[in-house]
């Protein structure tokens, strides 16, 4: 762990969601006091091994400094603003020196509570792999060999999204790291993807919508985990910005087939460029795909869009339909109340 002080109670959840799953507790920790903490008192009564490092402004630099210190033959990397969920393994039947965990990010969106879903490389062989880059570090083989994690049945619960204030002030503090990066490292796509994020979570679609597109760019392949999330990103930046004909570029990916957040973006775009054929079926087969992110794509918010759409249409049948699949989906319930 990498640990900022004055975050004690999510600190204290964190280790206890760790107690009876793991050997020993390594945590890098700024030295410089904050009035009122007690995270020496936490780790000290979890017998965790405190790291004292200033901070480097550098995650990957405190990140590998924590890995010095581990004795363990595996690794689980964890934030504060983390929590073990479930946690499922047998060392005797690990088959791979690195694998990706499920983490489920807790966030808000127009006050309503909503779960998003991510695969994160966090669990791997000690002496192996290491980090690099400054900020949104990245696992790298010590051999500089690519490598392919597996998944495996560890989810971590996650709430660093759930405070829009906290995330705002994480935002501009991660993208003058990155925008740092460019110009020490070159120009790498990952790196303007991260800083699109940035700006997009801030809704400064403008500079979001330009940074990917820098990203593609320079280089950006769809063989490369996070651009499925810079494509979907991007859709929703062009449609913020009224530009739907040039987000009509961004359907058509086979290599995303799985997945409904995916078909779920082609929906909306297809539905704001009044394909309306094509928006329906990109909706229904977001309903049938097994891989999600978004809560909702795949369910109660596809067959929302599809009642819009045949509610615009003047089909009410259809529309009463398929907003009683919705569920209780408040938006689809003021349907019902319309038709």
């Amino acid at each position: 762990m990498i640990i900022k002080r004055g975050e004690c109670g999510e600190l204290e959840r964190c280790l206890n969601s760790l107690d009876g799953h793991v050997a020993e507790i390594v945590a890098v920790v700024d030295p410089a006091p904050m009035d009122g903490d007690r995270t020496d008192e936490i780790l000290a009564s979890h017998g965790a091994r405190e790291i004292l490092l200033p901070w480097p402004k550098d995650y990957s630099a405190a990140r590998n400094e924590s890995l010095r210190h581990i004795s363990a033959d595996w690794v689980l990397v964890i934030d504060t603003d983390e929590y073990i969920r479930e946690f499922d393994v047998d060392e005797a039947l690990l088959s791979s020196d690195i694998y990706r965990v499920t983490r489920e990010n807790e966030y808000k969106e127009e006050d309503k509570a909503m779960l998003g879903i991510e695969r994160i490389t966090r669990f791997f062989r000690n002496g192996l792999f290491h980090y690099e880059g400054r900020v949104h570090e990245q696992v790298v083989s010590d051999t500089g060999d690519p490598y392919s994690a597996k998944d495996i049945c560890i989810t971590l619960g996650h709430t660093g999204y759930v405070d829009r204030a906290q995330m705002l002030e994480k935002s501009v503090l991660y993208r003058d790291l990155l925008y740092q990066m460019t110009k020490e490292d070159g120009e790498d796509p990952y790196l303007y993807f991260q800083i699109g994020r940035t700006y997009y979570v801030e809704k400064n679609y403008i500079d979001a919508a330009a940074a990917f597109e820098k990203a593609i760019d320079t280089g950006a392949d769809t063989k490369d985990e996070y651009v499925e999330s810079l494509i979907e990103t991007y859709g929703y930046c062009l449609l913020e910005l009224g530009r739907s004909k040039d987000a009509l570029a961004l359907t058509g990916f086979d290599e995303y087939a799985d997945s409904a957040d995916y078909h779920f973006m082609n929906g909306l775009i297809y539905m704001n460029n009044a394909s309306f054929d094509k928006a329906v079926s990109e909706f229904e087969t977001a309903t049938s795909c097994k891989k999600v992110a978004v809560s909702g794509t795949d369910s109660y918010a596809a067959y929302y869009n599809c009642g819009v759409i045949y509610e615009v249409l003047g089909d009410k049948v259809r529309a009463a339909d398929y907003y009683r699949k919705s569920g209780d989906y408040p938006p689809a319930i003021a349907g019902l109340s319309r038709l």
